[in-house]
C-alpha cells in the first residue's frame, strides 16, 4: 500500500512544483519601473491556478501477492489564468492605485475619493 501511495504523491508533488515555478513573486507583484520624473510604478497581477492530479493501479481482479505488480496510470492537468489588475504609484510623498477595470463605473468609485480630496485641497 504505501508504494502505491509514493508514485501517486510522486505525481502530485512534480505537479505541484511546477504550478510553483509559474506564479512566483515577480508574477504577481511585477518589477518597479522608476520614470524620470521620480515616480515608481509597480504592476500587479491576479493569478488564479486550479489543479487535478490522481492516479491508480491497473489489472486483473485477482488475489495480488506483495511482490506482484500492477501497472500504475496518473495523470495531472492544470489552469492557470492570470488577469492584469493595476499598478502602484508611488511619486515619493504620496502611493495610490491605478486599477485597470472594465467597468466605468468601477472606475469612477475609485477615482471619487481622489477627486473628493482635490476638491477640498482647492477650497482650503
Amino acid at each position: 500500500m504505501a508504494e502505491k501511495n509514493e508514485k501517486i504523491n510522486g505525481l502530485i508533488n512534480a505537479s505541484i512544483d511546477n504550478l510553483g515555478g509559474l506564479a512566483d513573486v515577480n508574477t504577481i507583484i511585477g518589477q518597479p519601473i522608476v520614470t524620470a520624473s521620480g515616480y515608481q510604478i509597480i504592476p500587479f497581477s491576479k493569478v488564479t491556478m486550479g489543479n487535478l492530479s490522481g492516479g491508480g493501479e491497473y489489472g486483473d481482479v485477482k488475489v495480488v501477492k506483495e511482490i506482484d505488480a500492477l501497472p500504475f496510470a496518473g495523470g495531472s492537468g492544470a489552469v492557470i489564468s492570470m488577469k492584469p489588475m493595476g499598478f502602484l504609484v508611488d511619486d515619493g510623498t504620496s502611493c495610490r492605485i491605478m486599477r485597470v477595470t472594465d467597468e466605468p463605473i468601477d472606475n469612477l468609485i475609485e477615482r471619487a475619493g481622489e477627486i473628493l480630496r482635490e476638491v477640498m485641497a482647492k477650497k482650503d
